[in-house]
């Protein structure tokens, strides 16, 4: 009889456990639901996706017919609806029809919108520290963590987020791993002259780094992940106009991403030295500043015109690129927020990415499209080459046409790689807008956990 009256009891709990229950196919929608189901839109996210049912929150997904990929980033999207959605307090999710991998997508959706930035803010709001998914994975809490300091880093203002503190902030967090070094001064100009020359207009405080992060797991197979780190971006004498600069602290957001990149691929067991550089700038006007038609010779020996001063970025990664490419590695990623271009072909929340390496390219859509985390090739078109030919030196740092600026700006990059070395190129924005889906607008992590799946996969133990 006692035990009868406890499992009632307990039965009655479980009952008014707040729930979110999401059903994943039509054939799992209970008969009661179905009408509820007809009325949604094909791919569309309306109010009538969500309804409220006792004490259960119902999502209803039937409704979208896409690809794995662009359904794994939707759910994604709908963790951070279900967020906004729910009230304060633990609730439990059921997904029904759905696997791990779209239940972690959900979990880490719901995760990230819980984020604010509130450093500058006299009057803070308050988190919703009461609301929360009951029993979520270390993994997902990591991932959080992970993404929460690549958004605080590139949130940062300018005037408090020079290179001397993007490098500072990476030494700190990535000191139990990492050991690190960085290169200034007559050393930069005479080793890095590229670096040296984009970075030589700033204020002395501001002047321009070549951070090196070595892992301290040391091995002969080595890769590495290099950064764009620009902490402001004027356009330098190519002045910005208002619009263009008002985003251009998110201009070291590739620097951010690889710091983070770097900090994930710490945590795996993993049959390769992995070691990060940042190249860290601000491309400032003074009386120093690179000016158009003004020729340097690269690290790599390669003399490049500078036809644009605002095609800066491209400048500080080739001598980053020719430092790696020297050291033989297995495999050389690069992350840089480099084209308005890549903007107006993929948007905002899609990175672009290059490759010289069919095989590394198919394995990262690959894990792009199973993990929902979305990055898409363009080619290295090689008939383009010419556009970045210059009259008075071998290279220039733009193409002569408006058409083709991601794919130039990469076509420029490959030629400080070495052939025989693996490379990826990842041209992000760094940077999120509101939705339907989030409040959010910020700095943003991208492609860090198909890179992280990529490397995992090709080069654990």
């Amino acid at each position: 009889m006692l035990y009868n009256i406890i499992m009632a009891k307990q039965s009655k709990i479980t009952n008014f456990k707040p729930k979110i229950i999401i059903y994943i196919k039509n054939s799992s929608i209970p008969d009661e639901l179905k009408d509820q189901a007809k009325l949604l839109k094909k791919n569309t996210f309306t109010p009538k996706n969500i309804l409220r049912k006792d004490n259960s929150i119902i999502l209803f997904t039937t409704n979208f017919h896409l690809e794995p990929f662009q359904m794994n980033y939707l759910l994604l999207n709908l963790g951070m609806k279900l967020y906004n959605f729910c009230e304060n307090e633990t609730f439990y999710l059921e997904l029904i029809g759905g696997d791990k991998n779209k239940e972690f997508n959900i979990r880490l959706g719901w995760q990230l919108e819980s984020y604010n930035f509130q450093k500058f803010k006299k009057i803070k709001s308050k988190n919703n520290i009461l609301k929360s998914l009951h029993k979520n994975e270390k993994k997902i809490d990591f991932f959080k963590d992970v993404y929460f300091y690549v958004r605080d880093l590139i949130n940062m203002p300018p005037n408090v987020l020079g290179p001397k503190q993007i490098y500072d902030s990476a030494k700190d967090y990535l000191k139990q791993n990492f050991s690190s070094k960085k290169f200034s001064g007559k050393f930069l100009q005479k080793e890095f002259p590229l670096i040296s020359a984009v970075g030589k207009g700033s204020i002395k405080k501001n002047e321009p780094l070549l951070c090196e992060f070595k892992s301290k797991k040391k091995n002969k197979r080595k890769i590495y992940i290099i950064g764009k780190g620009v902490s402001f971006d004027t356009g330098g004498l190519n002045l910005k106009l208002g619009n263009g600069m008002s985003l251009m602290k998110k201009d070291m957001g590739g620097a951010a991403n690889a710091i983070g990149l770097g900090k994930i691929l710490s945590t795996l067991d993993l049959n390769v030295e992995v070691n990060i550089l940042l190249c860290l700038v601000e491309n400032s006007l003074s009386d120093k500043s690179m000016r158009p038609s003004d020729i340097y010779q690269s690290r790599q020996g390669t003399f490049v015109e500078v036809s644009d001063t605002d095609a800066e970025g491209r400048l500080i990664m080739a001598d980053a690129l020719t430092y790696a490419s020297e050291n033989n590695p297995e495999l050389v990623i690069d992350m840089a927020t480099l084209t308005g271009a890549s903007r107006v072909a993929m948007g905002l929340e899609i990175p672009s990415f290059f490759s010289n390496s069919t095989s590394f390219s198919k394995d990262l859509k690959n894990e792009s499209e199973k993990l929902g985390d979305p990055l898409w090739e363009l080619p290295l078109w090689q008939n383009y080459i010419s556009q970045i030919k210059s009259n008075h030196a071998d290279l220039k740092n733009i193409g002569n046409s408006s058409f083709g600026g991601a794919i130039t700006a990469a076509l420029f990059l490959e030629q400080f790689i070495k052939k025989d070395i693996p490379w990826i190129h990842i041209d992000l924005m760094a940077w999120t807008k509101t939705s339907i889906f989030s409040k959010y607008e910020g700095g943003e992590a991208m492609g860090i956990r198909a890179l992280s799946e990529l490397i995992k996969n090709r080069f654990s133990k």
